[in-house]
């Protein structure tokens, strides 16, 4: 389980962070990622993602939720995928108050009372901040075994379900290959 006022402070007190931070005053946190499977549930690894408004990058950190082990730089200064003149909203911590557990708790009920049968396989969980909604949002994924995507969109301070919706990752296909995603 990851909470992120808490998870945020222990990246920030590494060494890593530091000696990165030193020379990258203007780049603030733009999110948190991570991909949950059964199989690697009990050793999570988040990805904290900063954005540096001058180059217009993004430097990302490993966090394992195993407070034994250490934080780590994973990638510096890549190049992100977005329209030119499109900000990458900065995630205001101070808000959120939805831990992951809760917020993956209550998507597997939205699609368990809505769509029975389907079971997520894999979930990817995103908190970031949502232009529409103008909110710190978890953004979840779960792809299921039937080979759907349900997404759900929940408000990370009170929990609220923003928005939900069931698409055939076929359908997805589709969707790129002609142009409209």
């Amino acid at each position: 389980m990851i909470e992120p006022k808490k998870d945020i402070k222990r990246l920030m007190e590494s060494k890593e962070f530091k000696a990165w931070r030193d020379s990258h005053k203007d780049s603030y946190l733009s999110d948190f990622f991570c991909i949950l499977d059964d199989d690697s549930s009990k050793d999570n690894t988040w990805q904290i993602d900063f954005y540096n408004p001058s180059d217009d990058t993004l430097t990302s950190f490993e966090l394992p939720v195993d407070m034994r082990k250490k934080c780590r730089l994973k990638e510096s200064e890549s190049k992100i995928f977005k329209h030119e003149k499109e900000n990458v909203d900065k995630l205001d911590i101070s808000k959120v108050k939805l831990t992951d557990k809760e917020a993956i708790s209550s998507a597997k009920k939205k699609l368990n009372d809505n769509h029975k049968g389907e079971t997520p396989t894999k979930t990817i969980l995103v908190l970031q901040h949502n232009k529409e909604h103008k909110m710190a949002i978890w953004n979840i994924t779960m792809m299921t075994s039937s080979l759907n995507l349900f997404n759900a969109k929940l408000d990370a301070s009170s929990g609220i379900l923003l928005d939900y919706s069931l698409k055939s990752a076929m359908s997805l296909k589709k969707e790129i290959f002609s142009g409209k995603a």
